[in-house]
């Protein structure tokens, strides 16, 4: 099993613990990794995965604070559309920015920008769902903050998130990509967004969950980027390239969240030898996934205080 098939595996087990998924759902999702019933049940009898969870889903918090701020952060509330910035919102344009694979595919991507002259251009790294309404509305966020945003779809050849509709299913197909691949892609991505009018060499990069891990694989990988805020990513494989990345790094994580976030000490280590500012943040309370308003461990107070934090950080060193 690789890396990453054991990331996607561990995170359908979290879901199943916390209760947000049942048995029967759990065993189809982890069948879509390992191929087989059997191999399902025996790794899930391994790692102690026996009868339903009981307990209930925490109740997301109020928001941080009524102060508004000037650019749009996650709703007070879950939203199940995925949408609170909408696409013909005035402060912003959506538009089309053709973004093309090493192999000459064309990959699936959504892009917005600000009215005004942007301040640099963010690469917005999705969860293992793909390109979803909640990822392009984190992109429209990123324009409202006065940036351009943009994501790709990472299975664009396979048809990406429009195609791959089971959430299950997607994140398995991932697992069969090889990672450098991912990276190429998403570097090709920050070339395209570079061409952009107003970006140029002020280029950040962000991503949630599996998106948070490719953030750190493609800092790892030399990306020639400002700054990076990967939320709750688990650490690469290898993280030795880090030490070189001339990125000021702001690594987000939840307290809850120990699988991932036991690995930050790995991570500050080595972002202390780059020389570059960087910042760990342990946000308080709240599990895996906390930032997505339309998933079951949203917790609105701290998404909304990570994703300020998030913004300021790309205004401080996107130059």
């Amino acid at each position: 099993m690789t890396d990453f098939e054991r990331y996607v595996l561990e995170e359908h087990v979290e879901d199943f613990n916390d209760g947000i998924i049942s048995r029967r759902e759990l065993l189809r999702r982890v069948t879509l990794i390992t191929g087989s019933l059997t191999a399902t049940v025996a790794m899930l009898e391994v790692m102690g995965c026996g009868s339903e969870p009981s307990g209930a889903a925490a109740t997301p918090q109020a928001r941080a604070s009524s102060t508004p701020v000037p650019f749009a952060t996650p709703p007070a509330q879950p939203d199940t559309d995925g949408v609170t910035v909408q696409p013909t919102d005035p402060r912003i344009r959506v538009e089309a920015i053709s973004v093309k694979g090493a192999d000459g595919a064309q990959l699936i991507s959504y892009a917005a920008r600000p009215r005004i002259a942007p301040a640099g251009g963010i690469l917005v790294v999705s969860e293992n769902r793909g390109l979803v309404e909640h990822i392009k509305d984190v992109v429209r966020r990123v324009a409202t903050a006065g940036f351009t945003g943009l994501s790709v779809d990472l299975l664009s050849r396979q048809g990406g998130a429009d195609k791959l509709t089971d959430p299950a299913a997607y994140a398995a197909a991932l697992t069969q990509q090889p990672p450098a691949d991912m990276v190429s892609d998403l570097q090709r991505a920050l070339s395209a967004l570079s061409a952009t009018s107003g970006v140029g060499k002020k280029l950040g990069l962000t991503g949630f969950c599996f998106g948070g891990g490719m953030v750190w694989q493609t800092l790892d990988a030399g990306a020639a980027v400002k700054a990076a805020v990967p939320f709750y990513g688990p650490m690469p494989p290898d993280v030795t390239g880090l030490a070189k990345t001339k990125a000021a790094v702001f690594a987000i994580y939840a307290e809850l969240d120990t699988r991932i976030t036991g690995t930050s000490s790995q991570m500050e280590a080595q972002l202390k030898m780059t020389g570059r500012p960087y910042k760990i943040m342990v946000y308080p309370g709240v599990n895996h996934a906390f930032h997505n308003d339309t998933g079951a461990r949203y917790d609105a107070t701290q998404a909304e205080a990570a994703w300020v934090a998030t913004v300021e950080w790309f205004r401080q060193y996107v130059r």
